[in-house]
C-alpha cells in the first residue's frame, strides 16, 4: 500500500472519503474526538489511567481502547491516523474470556457515561496488540456528550425499537464478541459484564468533576464538530424504494444532489444543526430552528461537572439492560461474584450490590432491549475487522 492510496467508506462534504495510504488513516473531517480517547497522548486518557490507579483498580484498566498515533492533515483539512495494527484473538481461555468480558463491561460503561454513540460492529476492531493485551474499541468517534440514560443508545447492545429492532440486533457491537464468550455466555462471565459496568461508572461518576474539568480547558473543544444524525445511511442509500419518511429536508437534498451522504453537525456549547456550505469547508449553513425540523437534545454539561439526572438510570435501569441484552433461558437461580450478586428468577431479576442494597426488575425486559443471540452468525467472525455485510444469510 505505500505510496497508494485506498479508498474507504461513503461520500461526504464535497466529495471527500476516508483513504489508507501506507500505514496512516487520512480523516478529511476532525478527529478532535477520536484523538481525546484513542490517542497515546490523550489527556483524558492519562487522567483515567491515574483516577484507575487511585481508586486501586490498576493504571491498565483502560488499556482495552486502541492507542495510536494521530498526524496533521497534509492536505490542511481533518487528521491522519495511524493505522490500527493487531492479530486476531486465539480461541479464548477460560481466563481470557472473563477478562474479555469485564472489557465488554468497562467498554458499555465508558461509552455510555461519555455520551459516544454509533458503535455498530462495522466501526470495532477487537484482537491482540504487539504487547499481547487484548484491544476492544472504536476506530470512528464523531458523536460525543450525548446525554444517554441506557447503553442501548451506543448501539453497542440492540435497542428495542419496534420498527429497527432486527437492524439493531444485527449490527450491535458486542457480536463482535460472542465467537470469543459464546451463545449464550457462561453465567460467571455475565456477572464479570455487569460487575465491570458498575465499577466503570462509579469510577467515573467519582472523578466526574475533575473529568469535567479537564475537557473544559482542552483546546478546540468547543470548535471541534460533533456529528448529529438525521437518519441512518441505509435510509439515502436506497433510491426507487418508498419515499422517505420523514421527507428529505433541503439540506439533504442538495447535498445527495452533488452526490454525498448528507452530513450535518453541532458545536459544543452552541445552537443549531449546521452542514458545511462550500467546498473548502469554511463556512457552513444552518438548518432552521423554528417548526417542523429536527430539535437537538442538550449534550452533558461541562460546567455541572458532567452529572446529569440521567446518570441514575444509567446505574440501575443501565444495569438490568445489560443483563436483558445476555439473558438466557438457561441461567436459574442466585449467581454471585466479588461485584454483585445476580438472583434469575421465573419472573424478576434481582440484583445486590457490594453495598447490600437490592435491584429488582422483571424478568423480560424486551420492551427495551433485544437479545444479541441471534440464530445466524453474519458478522460474528474471529478477524480484527468485520468485513462488509449487506444481507443475513439466515434463513
Amino acid at each position: 500500500m505505500v505510496g497508494r492510496s485506498a479508498t474507504l467508506g461513503d461520500a461526504h462534504n464535497f466529495g471527500r472519503r476516508v483513504s489508507l495510504r501506507g500505514g496512516r488513516v487520512l480523516k478529511p473531517r476532525s478527529v478532535f474526538w477520536e484523538w481525546l480517547v484513542l490517542a497515546a497522548d490523550s489527556p483524558l486518557r492519562q487522567q483515567l489511567n491515574e483516577a484507575a490507579a487511585r481508586d486501586g483498580l490498576g493504571q491498565n484498566v483502560f488499556d482495552f481502547l486502541p492507542t495510536l498515533r494521530f498526524f496533521p492533515s497534509r492536505r490542511g483539512v481533518g487528521g491522519e491516523v495511524e493505522r490500527v495494527a493487531l492479530e486476531p484473538l486465539p480461541r479464548a481461555s477460560r481466563t481470557r474470556r472473563r477478562q474479555l468480558a469485564r472489557i465488554v463491561g468497562r467498554s458499555l460503561a465508558l461509552w455510555s457515561w461519555l455520551g459516544v454513540a454509533d458503535l455498530h460492529w462495522e466501526n470495532l476492531v477487537l484482537g491482540l496488540d504487539a504487547e499481547g493485551g487484548v484491544v476492544f474499541g472504536p476506530l470512528d468517534v464523531e458523536l460525543f456528550f450525548s446525554d444517554l440514560s441506557r447503553p442501548t443508545e451506543t448501539k453497542l447492545i440492540p435497542d428495542a425499537d419496534p420498527e429497527y429492532g432486527e437492524l439493531c440486533r444485527h449490527a450491535c457491537g458486542v457480536r463482535r464478541v460472542l465467537p470469543q464468550l459464546g451463545k449464550p455466555l457462561d453465567v460467571g462471565d455475565l456477572l464479570a459484564v455487569a460487575g465491570a459496568y458498575l465499577g466503570t461508572l462509579g469510577l467515573l461518576e467519582r472523578n466526574a468533576a475533575a473529568l469535567a474539568k479537564l475537557l473544559s480547558r482542552l483546546p478546540g473543544l468547543r470548535q471541534a464538530p460533533i456529528r448529529v444524525l438525521l437518519r441512518s445511511t441505509g435510509e439515502y442509500m436506497q433510491p426507487g424504494l418508498e419515499p422517505l419518511w420523514p421527507p428529505l429536508l433541503d439540506a439533504e437534498a442538495e447535498q445527495l444532489a452533488r452526490g454525498d451522504v448528507p452530513y450535518f453537525f453541532r458545536l459544543y456549547g452552541k445552537p443549531g444543526i449546521h452542514y458545511y456550505a462550500d467546498r473548502s469547508l469554511r463556512s457552513m449553513k444552518t438548518l432552521p430552528r423554528a417548526g417542523d425540523v429536527p430539535q437537538l437534545e442538550p449534550l452533558l454539561d461541562l460546567s455541572r461537572g458532567l452529572r446529569a439526572a440521567s446518570r441514575k438510570k444509567l446505574r440501575e435501569d443501565g444495569l438490568f439492560t445489560v443483563l436483558g441484552a445476555f439473558d438466557h433461558a438457561d441461567f436459574t437461580g442466585k449467581h454471585a461474584s466479588d461485584e454483585l450478586a445476580v438472583t434469575f428468577g421465573a419472573r424478576d431479576l434481582v440484583v445486590k450490590r457490594p453495598d447490600g442494597s437490592e435491584l429488582r426488575a422483571r424478568r423480560d425486559l424486551s420492551a427495551f432491549v433485544g437479545s444479541v443471540y441471534l440464530p445466524c452468525r453474519c458478522g460474528e467472525v474471529r478477524t480484527v475487522f468485520v468485513p462488509s455485510v449487506t444481507r443475513c444469510s439466515a434463513p
